[in-house]
């Protein structure tokens, strides 16, 4: 069977349009899922589920030296329970602030019952509710630059203590600089105007 030669030009025109169109598919793709690169080559990702949430966030708050920066939806402190975990995650915030590390806190205006944000602001901490026309149901903890702490544990005792959680511990700097400005804009906006 003798081919035309036309109808081989053609065969090679669709076939390099197709790549061609299929790889600006998959680019488009992902620039809608994550406008930045991604940097999971270079990063160390730690899975942390359920109760292994306390422990990470708990040795990552004590040892920032530099910056504590949070955005979450709920953030507990139980008078009736000084030693509780979620107290204890409070504590450790007050304390580097007292260190003057550079802490910085977005929290949802949802839940008011048990808020940990008037003892936090008493204590020096910047803190600030979102605005009232968003929810806020992030969960991230941005320490030092370099550590990013983000999954689906609210910073409450049903977080810490009952529920099934999901989170993971990214240990890279090129990630933590775009969770940083996805902070810096938000607190931005909250402050605008003031």
């Amino acid at each position: 069977m003798k081919l035309d030669g036309n109808l081989i030009k053609g065969l090679l025109f669709g076939v390099v349009l197709g790549i061609i169109l299929s790889s600006a598919v998959v680019y488009l793709a992902d620039m809608r899922a994550c406008p930045q690169r991604n940097f999971v080559n270079e990063a160390r990702v730690t899975p942390v589920f359920n109760d292994g949430f306390f422990p990470v966030v708990h040795g990552a708050l004590r040892n920032a030296d530099k910056s504590i920066h949070m955005i979450v939806f709920e953030l507990k402190y139980y008078k009736k329970y000084p030693g509780s975990k979620m107290n204890l995650l409070v504590e450790d915030i007050i304390n580097a602030s007292r260190r003057g590390v550079d802490v910085k806190i977005i929290v949802d205006q949802y839940s008011k019952e048990n808020n940990a944000f008037d003892l936090l602001l008493g204590e020096g901490v910047d803190i600030v509710y979102d605005s009232e026309i968003v929810t806020t149901h992030a969960k991230i903890a941005i320490i030092d630059g370099r550590v990013v702490v983000l999954g689906s544990t609210n910073y409450s005792y049903y977080g810490l203590e009952k529920n099934n959680e999901v989170n993971v511990l990214i240990d890279s700097k090129d990630t933590a600089v775009f969770y940083e400005l996805y902070f810096k804009e938000m607190w931005d906006w909250l402050h605008e105007g003031v």
